[in-house]
């Protein structure tokens, strides 16, 4: 099994600002979905973050690229530039570009459906600790395209953010077929009950596998259970001080500054359970 070119590990941790574990991750990712092995995978990676791979590929590894569907430019149409002597490093702005690329402390990317009362309580209740929740179109500017992909604004909002707070609130009602039924199965699998949309589900799964120690689950009101999350700790909101305090607690933890020495955060945010709400209050927006 051919190695992960090292010098191309280390342009993808400094392209992206990840730590190596968490690269290692993205690259095995990146070998199951595109069923490819993982120094080819590697290379993947680095060319969907914006790494020069030609640097760090050989002929065969671009010709096998090019079989899987991937477009890779030949060592041959590199412009002659790419030949000329490297000129050594200018430290100054080296040491620049990586201040420029350091997470801001405060900063959380929010993953949420389509509950705008909700997301709009955990937005008011971050603000009021000094925790900055990063905007979906600030999120669209990070990834400096026209038309990113899903994926592309994902990854750029995650690279950024110092926490993922993942918003589970009972959007959809979902429950198992009846001729798929076990006698084993949980009484949530029988009936119809609150669960998480789509995106949610999906968003959360990329935050756990690229950022598992900075994510933080927070679920409001009754949500079904889904297996990927099993056995991690969840924030079960409520109004109550003492919810507010673990979930500041944990944001801390994931490394937000934290600030509760007021007290506006004890009542920023209306965390009432959505399927108690009165229906004036549900917003018609979507996502």
């Amino acid at each position: 099994m051919a190695k992960i070119n090292a010098r191309l590990l280390a342009a993808i941790v400094d392209r992206t600002g990840l730590s190596k574990g968490q690269v290692y991750a993205r690259i095995q990712q990146t070998a199951n979905r595109e069923t490819l092995p993982r120094d080819l995978a590697a290379i993947k990676l680095g060319s969907e973050v914006g790494v020069t791979i030609n640097k760090y590929a050989d002929a065969a590894q671009l010709a096998q690229l090019r079989q899987a569907g991937m477009p890779v430019v030949p060592p041959s149409a590199l412009p002659a530039a790419a030949t000329m002597p490297i000129r050594a490093p200018n430290k100054t702005a080296s040491k620049l570009g990586k201040k420029a690329g350091k997470k801001s402390p405060n900063q959380v990317f929010v993953v949420h459906g389509r509950d705008r009362v909700a997301k709009d309580a955990v937005f008011s209740f971050l603000r009021a600790i000094d925790v900055k929740p990063i905007e979906w179109n600030s999120a669209l500017a990070m990834t400096k395209k026209a038309a990113p992909y899903i994926g592309e604004i994902l990854d750029a909002a995650f690279s950024k953010a110092r926490a993922i707070v993942v918003l589970l609130t009972p959007d959809d009602l979902a429950q198992l077929r009846s001729d798929l039924l076990a006698p084993s199965d949980k009484p949530y699998e029988r009936t119809l009950t609150g669960q998480a949309r789509p995106n949610v589900l999906f968003e959360a799964g990329m935050a756990f596998a690229t950022h598992p120690g900075q994510t933080v689950m927070v679920q409001l009101g009754n949500v079904r259970e889904f297996s990927d999350t099993a056995g991690r700790h969840v924030v079960h909101m409520s109004n109550d001080y003492s919810k507010r305090q673990e979930l500041a607690t944990k944001l801390k933890n994931a490394g937000c500054d934290v600030d509760t020495s007021g007290s506006d955060w004890v009542n920023a945010g209306d965390f009432t359970d959505p399927l108690t709400r009165t229906p004036g209050t549900r917003s018609k927006k979507k996502r």
